[in-house]
């Protein structure tokens, strides 16, 4: 196979994603969370070059996503984000996320750097105004999440919550990628990526009272210590937005 043969990602005879821009569908629908937590705990989970940012803002979502090329239907995602800076840049940082389809998975460890592990499919689910996501994996609950809607319609709304949300929830991502050396002794790469999210626009908005939990785990040992200290905002939206090619900020040889 010759250089210009090859395709974008691995296998290279049968590439299991396309190159980006990657648009997130309408139909992606999503429970979202944004709280503080143990300030400890987050600056143990931001590498460096990162720093926790000063409001000390965690976000969580569970939703179920749409987004070609590398998935065309629906898969279920859950993650955690951390509000970060580096020199005049601001952003989150995914510390944990979780997919439940290998092609999504791929995507985005290794183009983004985005430290995917596989989920089970558990669909979010609605009673009322209730609306129930969560996280398992092999059978472990990594995460749950309720939120009891409160919000009027929109027709009844005197301040649009999407203002509300940009303000709490905005913002690009600032995303360490680091590949193990395959030789012994060898440095490892490690990068510091920006993620801008493009075009992103809300086709319904809700908000409401949300309770977050994380399970104990023998696998993600510090995750439980993340639990909310004070929910700031919880909605539930469908969104669609754009992720275009990263743009690389620092990137280090490490032995670590």
């Amino acid at each position: 196979m010759k250089p210009d043969e090859e395709g974008y990602s691995m296998p290279l005879s049968a590439p299991t994603f396309s190159a980006p821009p990657f648009a997130a569908t309408a139909q992606s629908q999503i429970l979202y969370m944004i709280f503080t937590a143990d300030p400890d705990a987050l600056a143990w989970e931001v590498p460096e070059p990162l720093e926790v940012d000063h409001r000390g803002h965690v976000l969580a979502w569970i939703g179920d996503m749409g987004q070609p090329s590398h998935t065309i239907d629906i898969y279920h995602e859950a993650l955690t984000a951390i509000r970060v800076r580096y020199k005049q840049w601001h952003g989150w940082y995914i510390n944990y996320i979780w997919v439940d389809h290998d092609m999504a998975l791929t995507m985005a460890r290794e183009l983004y750097g985005w430290p995917a592990n596989i989920c089970e499919s558990t669909d979010l689910r609605f009673h009322g105004s209730q609306i129930f996501g969560e996280c398992v994996r092999y059978k472990e609950e990594l995460m749950r999440m309720s939120i009891n809607i409160t919000s009027p319609p929109t027709v009844g709304r005197s301040v649009p919550l999407e203002n509300e949300f940009g303000e709490l929830a905005g913002g690009d991502f600032l995303q360490i990628r680091k590949f193990p050396a395959a030789q012994e002794n060898t440095p490892a790469i490690k990068q510091l990526l920006l993620i801008p999210s493009q075009d992103f626009e809300i086709h319904e908005i809700w908000s409401g009272n949300g309770a977050l939990e994380f399970g104990k785990s023998g696998l993600y040992t510090h995750l439980h210590k993340l639990d909310p200290r004070e929910v700031l905002g919880a909605w539930y939206l469908k969104a669609s937005w754009t992720v275009p090619h990263p743009r690389l900020l620092w990137e280090s040889a490490s032995s670590d």
